[in-house]
């Protein structure tokens, strides 16, 4: 009993000591507000020496601007502890928690309220929201120049297909992980595995290709793995290195793989998990590094399902699968790939053509068996034949024009060359006129042609006479 009555002796004398101690301001009211005491800091944060802010309310103070709102106006309306933010009269963030204190008979007595500045913390809060920004901003930049790069080494697009394969690209580039691209015949698939490479940490080494289908089946084995010298007749007498050797350090893309004899199917899947061969009449095992990339334009689990392709190389190839669709679905990327074989053909040909709304029409019509290259070839050779400055319809090949469903007569064909300007006009009153023929109504030709009823009106005013 006498050490508790020293110890609230000792509590009550050194008051002033433990509150000016503490990290946090404190103020103190009765339960009508007016301020009992207040901490040496008060000052300090809210700008109103001690003893001017002492028999003061907060009421006043917060009329006067010291600080808004009052947390413990708050509280003696509410009568529960509240913590809230404060804002100065020096634009100085506060938060303040304020505790009521009742007697006996729950009437409330003083009002203790504690606050701590965070303008600090608040602006390294939004300092910190601003680098997050920044770095979705600079990651935003990242992504779009890695794929203006993809599109400088080649692969032209903008539908979703595309952009989705370009994205997992650069995600896997970077990992040696094998990576097989399936398409039909002209889509890009050697185009997709360069990028792949030069988006990779072995960007600085070679980039073998190597088309299976291409090379007769009784060379194949000494073109992939070399030989050495007197191994066969006819060998060179020096021996040769092999495309794979030619590899290391690099990625080695072997497109139309499904095209690989089973006997060397063997022989590679022993060099992708050992990354060691043997060349031809050899013995020493000889160490290659190389990064594997394959390509097919069949189903090579359907073909390993029939015992085509053996199951165990499928499996390692069929590490990461990336789908590469026919041009025919994906429509979006036909106007970017023709404007980009144009360009490149009027470079090459000292040529300025441009191509006709009209022929553009029917090239997007168009199925495109041969995909991406069947439709380079097309532009390169309309580059050449077409007379004047633009490529007409009849300057495309004659099965492009048998397409049904693509409005144009036998008059197209005779299209002479005209300014762009003129020929959009043409061919836009040409379909105003076919949609009011067939709907003879605004009403129905807005809805046919997804445009506004006041567009349509305009549009049949125009090219209607």
């Amino acid at each position: 009993m006498k050490n508790g009555k020293n110890i609230k002796e000792v509590l009550t004398a050194n008051f002033d000591a433990i509150v000016d101690a503490m990290h946090d301001d404190l103020l103190i009211s009765d339960g009508q507000g007016t301020v009992l005491r207040v901490s040496p800091t008060f000052e300090n944060e809210y700008g109103i020496k001690k003893e001017l802010a002492v028999g003061r309310t907060v009421y006043d103070l917060e009329r006067e601007g010291y600080f808004r709102p009052s947390v413990i106006a708050k509280v003696i309306q509410k009568r529960e502890k509240i913590t809230m933010q404060q804002k100065t009269n020096r634009d100085r963030s506060i938060v303040v928690t304020a505790t009521p204190v009742f007697d006996s008979e729950e009437n409330l007595q003083l009002v203790v309220s504690f606050s701590r500045d965070i303008t600090e913390i608040l602006e390294l809060r939004k300092s910190y929201s601003q680098l997050e920004n920044k770095i979705e901003q600079y990651t935003e930049e990242i992504n779009k120049l890695r794929q203006r790069a993809a599109l400088e080494d080649g692969v032209i697009g903008q539908s979703i297909q595309i952009k989705k394969i370009l994205d997992t690209i650069h995600r896997v580039a970077n990992f040696d992980a094998n990576i097989l691209f399936l398409g039909p015949s002209g889509v890009g698939k050697t185009m997709m595995a360069k990028t792949v490479h030069q988006q990779s940490k072995r960007s600085g080494g070679p980039f073998i290709d190597i088309n299976c289908a291409a090379i007769p089946e009784n060379l194949l084995e000494s073109e992939l793995f070399g030989y050495e010298k007197g191994s066969f007749t006819g060998a060179n007498t020096e021996g040769k290195v092999g495309l794979i050797e030619l590899a290391d350090g690099g990625t080695l893309l072997l497109d139309e793989i499904s095209e690989m004899p089973l006997n060397l199917q063997a022989k590679l899947l022993k060099v992708i998990q050992d990354k060691t061969l043997v060349r031809v009449g050899g013995r020493q095992e000889l160490k290659v590094d190389f990064r594997l990339i394959a390509a097919s334009n069949q189903d090579l689990e359907d073909l390993s399902n029939r015992g085509k392709f053996r199951r165990d190389l499928f499996y390692r190839l069929n590490v990461i699968k990336i789908d590469i669709p026919p041009l025919s679905e994906r429509t979006d990327d036909i106007i970017p790939l023709t404007r980009h074989f144009l360009n490149e053909n009027n470079k090459k040909y000292g040529l300025n053509k441009k191509i006709h709304p009209l022929a553009v029409e029917v090239m997007l019509s168009y199925s495109w068996p041969g995909n991406v290259r069947e439709l380079a070839n097309v532009v390169e050779r309309a580059t050449m034949t077409s007379e004047g400055e633009f490529i007409t319809v009849r300057h495309l090949p004659e099965e492009m024009l048998k397409i049904k469903d693509v409005p144009w007569n036998q008059s197209d064909l005779e299209v002479e060359e005209q300014g762009l300007e003129q020929a959009v006009a043409e061919f836009e009153g040409k379909i105003i006129k076919n949609a009011y023929e067939k709907y003879r109504t605004t009403v129905g030709v807005a809805k046919a042609l997804k445009i506004s009823q006041s567009t349509a009106f305009r549009k049949i005013s125009r090219y209607i006479k």
